[in-house]
């Protein structure tokens, strides 16, 4: 009980939570507070959404910020692709609402937490806006990454190209599908290929921050220390607020 009672004081003093009405509590356990009603479509089930977030932990520590990144999360509503907590949550808004849940484990990540961010049994914390809502697109990223396997990278550069310019509409083209196809392929060991690919997100997307710090985590695990601080530092020039470039930086120059 002293433990529940101590988040509490916490929830109050890190969010400004004062008004016990304020928070609406569901079945599940999932609990929001609506900062902002906007006026926008509703959230539907098998619908592409877009959503800015920055999450929390009960401490007040950011553990991750689209915003930081400056490119909304897509994902399709009811799919399973994101936790429990946004599925619920998100599928409540409309366009332009801005909320706050507040997420127990059981519906984030439980007792193994998630890698050395989220501790194992952590109630989480998220000011969510819906950004858009709208029919699916094809992820480019699947397509992609079979033609890297079947012929090679450069095949899969020019089928990108050759589809964003005769097929916009038919599949998804955003910052996150190559950097997601990047990190895909480092994982698999195919690391010259990953930089090859974020390197076309960079060409495609120049002024975003976040191209430039995946492309220098590409760098720092195929081994080319310069190369990743001189794309960590490109990254913070553009947002002179990403920790993360910062603290890799410092890393590196050791």
């Amino acid at each position: 009980m002293k433990k529940l009672f101590i988040l509490a004081i916490l929830f109050s003093a890190v969010f400004n939570i004062s008004k016990a009405q304020d928070t609406v509590t569901t079945d599940s356990g999932l609990k929001y507070i609506i900062l902002e009603k906007g006026n926008g479509a509703a959230a539907q089930k098998d619908k592409a959404v877009e959503v800015h977030y920055t999450g929390y932990l009960p401490d007040g520590k950011i553990f991750d910020s689209s915003r930081e990144r400056g490119e909304p999360i897509e994902f399709v509503l009811g799919e399973n692709q994101v936790i429990k907590g946004w599925e619920e949550g998100i599928a409540l808004m409309s366009i332009g609402d801005k909320y706050r849940l507040i997420i127990p484990s059981e519906l984030a990540y439980g007792k193994k937490g998630a890698g050395n961010i989220i501790p194992p049994d952590a109630t989480l914390i998220f000011d969510v806006e819906l950004m858009s809502v709208s029919d699916p697109k094809q992820p480019i990223t699947d397509l992609l990454l079979q033609t890297i396997i079947q012929k090679d990278v450069n095949a899969a550069i020019s089928q990108y190209k050759e589809l964003k310019a005769g097929s916009p509409d038919t599949y998804n083209f955003k910052e996150s599908q190559l950097n997601t196809l990047g990190y895909q392929l480092l994982q698999i060991g195919k690391n010259k290929e990953a930089i090859e690919i974020l390197k076309l997100n960079v060409e495609v997307y120049p002024n975003s921050a976040n191209v430039y710090d995946s492309m220098g985590e590409a760098y720092m695990i195929d081994g080319n220390k310069e190369l990743a601080i001189e794309n960590y530092k490109k990254s913070l020039e553009i947002n002179p607020s990403n920790a993360n470039a910062s603290e890799m930086i410092q890393k590196l120059q050791k």
